[in-house]
């Protein structure tokens, strides 16, 4: 029999090179399934033979220091390696269905904050006010305006490379989750603030010698991390009385202003790049305003 520590390493490959997810991803469900790994060696407990009664304890283990929604992230990553290791012929059916059919916890989805396009010129100006480098301040405006117009992923925006931009068209070529690809759009503004940040920072027009470069850089032109494009929207969307704030807020914001203007909940999905519809419902929430607005139309006790 495979021991679990090989059995996890394989897993984490096929995650890799066969599934195309990113690193961040494959760190996430290796932390979830070492922590599996930790119950069953601790309990002498053969991963080939996983019941519910183990499932439950392994839950029980765990839920002192962890809640809900965390437990529940971690049974979707076992789910999927035992999905793995019944294609590789390694556990039966029965085993499948145990992992498969237990429940997971209940917990409430929040809705994620909002912006206004109006909270959106407020942070531009905020920008505008408060960076003296005036190269840094036209990126930084360009990415946060990228992120809302064309509602990317964080992994997303820091893989941007040239090539993937179409300034004629205002389109962007996404490699989105497990190396699937979509296009979105941005707005003229937009458009302009990236050209502008090209002509200030990179040499532009584009050449062989740079169309694979990332699109975002620092002052010493290194291509911006994940965790300074982070940085770099948090700072600037602080202090605006947000539940939370960073790249996922504009993404819902830009998910949100679509639903609003009555774009269809499937186009929504494709935009945003959800492999299931069940993830965008969590974003398309409309703004009391809109359906306060529908109401007073549409009801007869309504204000006409």
């Amino acid at each position: 029999m495979k021991k679990f520590d090989k059995i996890k390493t394989d897993f984490l490959d096929f995650l890799q090179y066969d599934k195309g997810y990113s690193e961040r991803t494959i760190e996430n469900y290796q932390r979830d399934i070492t922590k599996f790994e930790v119950y069953i060696t601790e309990f002498s407990i053969n991963y080939k033979k996983l019941s519910k009664e183990n499932i439950f304890d392994f839950h029980s283990d765990l839920s002192s220091s962890i809640g809900p929604r965390s437990f529940s992230r971690i049974l979707s990553s076992l789910r999927t390696l035992y999905k793995y290791l019944f294609s590789q012929k390694l556990i039966n059916d029965i085993v499948l269905n145990n992992i498969q059919s237990y429940p997971s916890p209940k917990f409430k989805k929040s809705i994620p904050s909002f912006l206004s396009q109006e909270k959106i010129y407020d942070i531009l100006a905020k920008i505008d006010k408060s960076t003296k480098n005036s190269s840094i301040k036209i990126r930084d405006k360009a990415i946060i305006m990228l992120f809302f117009t064309s509602g990317l992923r964080l992994e997303e925006m820091t893989n941007l490379i040239l090539r993937d931009i179409d300034f004629d068209n205002n389109s962007i070529k996404v490699l989105g989750k497990g190396g699937k690809e979509r296009y979105s759009n941005f707005d003229d503004l937009t458009h302009q603030l990236i050209i502008d940040y090209l002509n200030k920072i990179r040499k532009f027009p584009l050449s062989k010698s740079n169309i694979d470069d990332n699109l975002f850089v620092d002052k010493d032109n290194r291509s911006l991390t994940r965790n300074n494009i982070q940085y770099i929207v948090t700072s600037n969307l602080k202090g605006l009385s947000l539940s939370a704030f960073g790249p996922h807020t504009l993404r819902h914001s830009f998910a949100t202003h679509l639903l609003n203007k009555g774009v269809g909940i499937s186009a929504i999905q494709s935009l945003l790049g959800h492999a299931k519809l069940s993830s965008t419902q969590i974003y398309t929430h409309v703004s009391l305003e809109k359906l306060q607005d529908t109401i007073d139309k549409a009801h007869p006790r309504g204000k006409k």
